[in-house]
């Protein structure tokens, strides 16, 4: 377990520790002492124990991470460490930075969440974090440029799951980790709907329930898509009049405040 590596900003945006009680050791071992004074690491220090310590069982050994003060240059990878648990409930902070690391090392060693599904980093970059939790679920923080605001940054979370196809989810929060509402309307078949079919609106809304569409965003050009995935979850007698009637993708711009669809 390695310390003092992450920048961990606490929801009100200031200086905060991080504390875990832990059952220590985990292995079922038991650390080899020697007759004379005792030391036991905890975090940067060294704290002298006595015999009576030492005999006894190390449990509730607190390990504390130092606190940092909030940066305009954090990064994605220090918001995805400093998430409340309300945001990713079944990764804990010190998975999220060994997952870190191993993507940094090269490895694509998964890490283990809470419920014991696989988690690894897939992409990341000082503005975007793409990382998996399982199979099916997949999610990207990314870091929009807002002037004005503190450290001049929205994040933007978003979601996609296998339902079967891929269908994304997006969220938008303050650099507190406090929700921000009304920054993205989502879009309605209209929206997807190609000018020259709305003659034949009754048609296309029996083909289509629904429209399922993975996002992507691409921060060199502050650019949202989302792209359609028909084929994966429409019937086959459907699926002709679908593809004649919606676009394939949405292109959505960041101003600053808010997501504004192309026309």
């Amino acid at each position: 377990m390695r310390l003092n590596r992450y920048s961990i900003l606490n929801p009100s945006g200031m200086v905060a520790a991080l504390t875990f009680l832990t059952a220590f050791p985990s292995n079922g071992e038991s650390p080899e002492v020697a007759a004379s004074d005792k030391t036991t690491a905890s975090a940067d220090s060294v704290e002298i124990m006595t015999e009576a310590e030492a005999a006894g069982p190390l449990v509730n050994i607190v390990e504390e991470i130092s606190p940092v003060e909030s940066r305009s240059d954090s990064t994605a990878a220090d918001f995805f460490v400093s998430a409340p648990a309300s945001v990713f409930p079944t990764i804990d902070p010190m998975t999220r930075m060994d997952m870190i690391d191993y993507f940094k090392a090269g490895s694509d060693k998964p890490s283990k969440n809470l419920i014991g599904g696989e988690c690894r980093i897939t992409e990341e970059s000082p503005e975007k974090l793409v990382f998996t939790t399982s199979a099916v679920s997949e999610y990207t923080i990314a870091l929009l440029p807002a002037p004005g605001r503190k450290l001049d940054k929205i994040i933007m979370l978003s979601r996609t799951l296998k339902t079967p196809a891929d269908d994304s989810t997006v969220t938008f929060y303050d650099t507190d980790w406090k929700e921000i509402k009304d920054l993205f309307t989502v879009p309605t078949l209209d929206d997807w709907m190609l000018p020259e079919a709305k003659k034949n609106r009754k048609d296309v809304e029996n083909a289509i329930p629904f429209v399922l569409a993975r996002l992507e965003y691409f921060p060199e050009k502050g650019m949202i898509t989302f792209t359609n995935n028909l084929p994966d979850y429409i019937p086959e007698e459907s699926l002709g009049i679908a593809e004649s009637s919606i676009k394939k993708s949405l292109t959505f711009r960041w101003n600053g405040k808010r997501l504004i669809m192309e026309k």
